[in-house]
């Protein structure tokens, strides 16, 4: 019993010299006299390219039949986009699967048979094209549209201004709280940046939509580039 009382005692000295030997440790990690503030800024651009995917779904009873439809029907797919003027690298495929499955039809009833999707993704590097793309799958043959995706392809300088916006919402948010404790801010000794990517704003045209043929109609809208950063300023008494 005594054993067991010793040993207890020692371990809990030990536990106490470890916590007075990690505190000093610990309040070296923490930056004395700074201050953390967070900035966010966002600006937009217009688009000038898209993406989207455009899909060929054949039902037929036989795997080796449906395979051949939908290769035809994506061939000629793929022929009439590029005659629009994509060039043919821009243009692969993205999903292609095939599946046994039970379809039912009034006139035949439940009937067994092979489904072959194929879907081919489409780099458009003049967003003028994409309503004339998109009719053109959709009249050789094309069962669904996917992913379409408007983007800037050179996002940098939209990045800049927003990145300059968000330092300067920082500092200004640090210049503010240092004011009201009555120190300054001084030079910076951290800096964290999360980007937050491209983001599509969409908007429609009602008037040419209304005022149009049939066929689908889409606008490119804007891009947004959001930046985020963490900044940690020293204070200046």
């Amino acid at each position: 019993m005594q054993r067991h009382i010793k040993s207890v005692a020692l371990f809990g000295v030990l536990i106490a010299l470890v916590s007075v030997l990690v505190a000093p440790a610990a309040a070296q990690d923490m930056p004395a006299n700074t201050i953390t503030v967070f900035g966010s800024a966002e600006t937009a651009g217009t688009p000038d390219q898209a993406t989207l995917e455009l899909g060929v779904d054949t039902f037929t009873t036989s795997v080796s039949e449906a395979f051949e439809t939908s290769n035809e029907t994506v061939r000629k797919i793929v022929a009439e986009i590029v005659a629009l003027g994509v060039a043919e690298e821009d243009i692969q495929t993205a999903n292609l699967s095939v599946y046994s499955t039970t379809r039912y039809t009034p006139e035949s009833g439940d009937q067994q048979g092979y489904q072959v999707s194929n879907t081919v993704r489409v780099l458009v590097r003049n967003v003028d094209l994409v309503d004339d793309i998109i009719n053109t799958g959709i009249e050789n043959g094309a069962t669904s549209l996917y992913g379409l995706y408007f983007s800037v392809s050179d996002p940098a300088p939209l990045e800049t201004i927003a990145r300059e916006g968000a330092v300067a919402q920082a500092r200004a948010r640090a210049e503010a709280l240092a004011g009201l404790l009555g120190v300054q801010v001084g030079e910076v000794v951290a800096i964290r940046e999360d980007f937050g990517g491209s983001v599509p704003i969409l908007y429609a045209d009602v008037e040419r939509a209304q005022g149009g043929g049939g066929g689908a109609f889409v606008a490119p809208g804007q891009t947004s580039v959001t930046v985020n950063v963490t900044l940690t300023f020293a204070l200046v008494r």
